[in-house]
């Protein structure tokens, strides 16, 4: 544990759960996208890369879907990563991510993230390559941790999103 002997025990539970909630999110590589036109919400199953600092997830979507139109109009998205299947029933992680979604216009961003997508995706190589394919970060404004059926923990990242 990264917590040293001046930080209060009610800590060192909360740093516990960022250390579990990193290693899911660098884990896994796909997440359900819920975003909104507005009145509907529509989800979607996504791959993802993490950013290092675990902070804001990479996505990739044709820009002529549901999905990238209710980005543009209504960039307050959720998305879920969950470890189903992997381990018993009372085991199972979920996070429950709220954040703010923009379309990346920086090439050089692109060009990073493309790269990135290509070394955890190789699978999706000929996909993102398409032409109409955006690339979208989603920053994280909250977490809902759950562990099991009881041990749920949720937490404000960012309060101020200008």
């Amino acid at each position: 544990m990264h917590a040293s002997r001046n930080i209060p025990k009610k800590h060192y539970h909360i740093l516990d759960m960022i250390d579990k909630i990193n290693a899911l999110l660098m884990r896994k590589s796909s997440c359900v996208l819920a975003t909104t036109d507005g009145t509907i919400p529509h989800c979607s199953l996504m791959a993802y890369i993490a950013s290092e600092a675990a902070d804001r997830l990479y996505l990739a979507t044709p820009m002529n879907t549901k999905k990238y139109s209710n980005i543009k109009n209504h960039p307050d998205v959720s998305l879920l990563i969950d470890t189903r299947g992997e381990q018993a029933r009372e085991n199972t992680q979920a996070i429950t991510i709220s954040g703010t979604c923009h379309i990346l216009d920086s090439d050089e961003e692109i060009d990073r993230v493309k790269a990135a997508f290509n070394r955890r995706h190789p699978h999706l190589r000929d996909f993102i390559r398409k032409r109409g394919v955006a690339f979208v970060c989603v920053e994280f404004d909250s977490f809902l941790f759950v562990e099991g059926p009881e041990r749920v923990h949720h937490e404000m990242i960012r309060t101020n999103r200008n």
